[in-house]
């Protein structure tokens, strides 16, 4: 994931990090201000200033979560090995959102095992759902999880 992020992040225009609005979801995020972020209305990249996290908060059509994990997967199986979902979902609120909260696991294309965590959001005010993704290496998760939660969090309703 990182090798794509980074090229991702190399290609697109770089945006100051922040709170992120998405008028088509009409949902935001906060990003914390040292990242590196890209951002359109849909979809929002970002990665920690050390590179242990990538985050995506990514405007989908749905809020359903099995519709939504496969869309995941599609997008990460050339940049995560053996992606497996392997925590059994659970139903959280996030600022009154519906939201579902799932935890997997998988390999980098250096070898490096990953934790994998995603919330699926939604409905929102237009009807959308919101997938929130992090991928951190295994042996960083315990270090970077708070921040991780955090960013997950601050995800709320926007006009």
């Amino acid at each position: 994931m990182r090798a794509a992020l980074v090229l991702f992040l190399l290609l697109a225009q770089v945006a100051h990090a922040g709170a992120y609005k998405s008028k088509a979801g009409k949902v935001s995020v906060d990003v914390p201000t040292k990242w590196t972020v890209t951002a359109t209305d849909e979809l929002v990249r970002a990665a920690s200033p050390d590179n242990q996290i990538a985050f995506v908060f990514w405007v989908v059509d749905s809020p359903d979560v099995k519709p939504a994990l496969t869309k995941l997967e599609g997008e990460l199986y050339s940049s995560i090995q053996g992606l497996k979902w392997v925590d059994n979902a659970k139903k959280i609120k996030i600022h009154g959102l519906p939201a579902t909260w799932v935890e997997g696991v998988g390999v980098s294309s250096r070898s490096t095992q990953l934790d994998v965590l995603v919330v699926v959001a939604g409905p929102t005010a237009s009807k959308k759902g919101v997938i929130l993704l992090a991928v951190v290496d295994h042996d960083k998760l315990a270090a970077q999880r708070s921040t991780i939660q955090g960013i997950f969090q601050s995800l709320r309703p926007a006009k």
